[in-house]
């Protein structure tokens, strides 16, 4: 069948195209629940998708893939503008702290750390990302559970920009996510 333009337009002035800046991200960090204002500072985020493991299954020549064992989740990064006093990069930091707790030592060695527990970090944590709609009703929610901030990204700092907003992202491991979308 060929394509045809007119059929095209027809889907996209029936059902319209999906706006990528329309969504909330909802942030339950641990033991403290949601914070509203890092939810409001989140520039960026994703729908993350999900891998399936496969196997070649060889059957007197015929060679086909099949699924074997639970999926892989790709990894959750959420980019936050910054406030003055850098409140979203110290929030993941404490975070972080909670998952190695580091101490700096005298002495050759660099310091001291202790890993954390991780019901302490990341058992009762999650964060659910709602794509909206040009209305703001929700058309897609995802919730990412017992996520942590596995990485931070560096802030850089120059003299040659002068008026930009200063950004952290980080990047979030999680167990699993579902959709949550109410039909």
């Amino acid at each position: 069948m060929a394509f045809s333009v007119t059929d095209f337009t027809g889907v996209i002035s029936s059902r319209g195209l999906a706006s990528s800046n329309k969504f909330e991200v909802d942030i339950y960090f641990p033991l403290t629940g949601s914070k509203k204002e890092m939810n409001l500072m989140c520039d960026t985020a994703s729908i993350a998708g999900k891998n399936i493991q496969s196997t070649v299954d060889l059957q007197y020549g015929i060679r086909r893939e099949i699924a074997y064992g639970a999926p892989t989740y790709d990894p959750l990064t959420l980019t936050f503008y910054c406030t003055e006093a850098l409140t979203e990069k110290k929030l993941l930091d404490n975070w972080q702290q909670k998952m190695v707790r580091t101490s700096a030592a005298s002495g050759s060695n660099g310091g001291t750390f202790d890993v954390g527990y991780y019901d302490e970090y990341a058992k009762d944590t999650k964060i659910i990302v709602t794509k909206l709609s040009v209305t703001g009703e929700t058309v897609y929610k995802h919730e990412y559970r017992e996520a942590y901030p596995k990485t931070i990204s560096a802030i850089e700092l120059s003299h040659g920009t002068s008026s930009g907003p200063m950004k952290v992202s980080a990047v979030f491991n999680y167990t699993y996510w579902k959709n949550v979308t109410t039909p």
